[in-house]
């Protein structure tokens, strides 16, 4: 193996970064792209300290050929998850970088816990792509357990499109609006409370990576109202790197969330079926999603009605932090 270099990413390392992520994409195919404006995204992200919760792995000639970050809440519920993400390059993989990688991140990630929520249970969490058997074997090897399956799934919005049911009465849908976004970001927590790893995005989560982020659609989110009270809504998303790989415009349905006072009364097939008819007349060629497949909702087959089929899928891997 050549001499490498490990050091802590930074904001100048984006083209690297976005180079590295495509080699990854070419070899494993999880339908995952980015452009720069992604990757200057992520390293912008407030939630990581780039100098130290990132690792890079550079070679000889300066460019990047690996590296991880570790993810972690400030507000969390119940359980402090801690996620590790990150890559070799296939062409330099077998050389002990992966290991390397997740060793360092493990070690951050314990003193996040340590520093943060040490009163609580805290568990370790990597998404695997079912397309990288050799991460798989990676983190197996030490030592973590599958704990969550998930399906990306895809809907060609040039086939025949769910027929969009009426709004219950005493309901309304109305568009996403600037002065429903604080209401809407305290339901989000409000109505994710059950599912599984999730965690209240604050204030600054919500602007960062929800309806402040660059690929937020507002002509394509709808919410529902009772009233003042929102009791459901659904959050789209558009990403260019995504069309320029694919050749298609994907709205990428981001949020779909029901209160519990209003469940059971179609709200999410009436705001599946009025957001994949708002993609289509705005000349989007295909949707996608991700969901659960152990969701408590049923939201699979929700969206199996709906015409999706699944695409790609993951699991998400766990070991305790201790």
């Amino acid at each position: 193996m050549d001499t490498v270099t490990l050091r802590a990413l930074t904001q100048a390392d984006a083209p690297g970064l976005t180079t590295l992520l495509a080699g990854i994409e070419a070899v494993d195919a999880t339908g995952e792209h980015y452009d720069e404006d992604d990757i200057a995204d992520e390293l912008a992200d407030t939630s990581i300290d780039l100098g130290r919760d990132t690792l890079g792995v550079v070679d000889p000639d300066g460019a990047l050929i690996g590296w991880t970050a570790v993810r972690a809440w400030t507000n969390v519920a119940g359980v402090d998850r801690v996620w590790l993400e990150g890559g070799v390059l296939p062409s330099r993989r077998g050389e002990g970088l992966g290991r390397r990688l997740l060793d360092w991140g493990e070690r951050r990630a314990r003193e996040l816990h340590a520093a943060r929520h040490p009163d609580l249970p805290g568990d370790l969490f990597v998404r695997v792509p079912a397309t990288v058997p050799s991460q798989e074997a990676l983190v197996r090897a030490a030592g973590y357990q599958p704990a969550r399956y998930w399906y990306g799934m895809k809907r060609d919005l040039s086939a025949p499109l769910p027929p969009i049911p009426p709004v219950p009465d005493g309901l309304r849908v109305v568009p996403w609006s600037a002065q429903l976004d604080e209401p809407l970001r305290r339901a989000h927590g409000e109505a994710f409370a059950d599912h599984w790893g999730s965690t209240p995005p604050d204030e600054q989560r919500w602007t960062q990576w929800y309806t402040g982020s660059r690929g937020f659609q507002p002509e394509l989110s709808r919410l529902v109202l009772d009233g003042d009270r929102i009791a459901a809504y659904l959050l789209s998303y558009f990403y260019p790197a995504e069309a320029e790989a694919t050749g298609v415009r994907e709205a990428y349905v981001g949020q779909v969330g029901t209160l519990r006072p209003w469940r059971r009364r179609g709200l999410a097939g009436l705001l599946l079926a009025t957001g994949l008819a708002a993609a289509r007349s705005e000349g989007y060629g295909r949707a996608s999603l991700t969901v659960d497949s152990s969701n408590p909702t049923g939201a699979l087959g929700l969206y199996e009605r709906a015409g999706f089929v699944v695409d790609h899928t993951s699991v998400t891997w766990a070991k305790p932090v201790g």
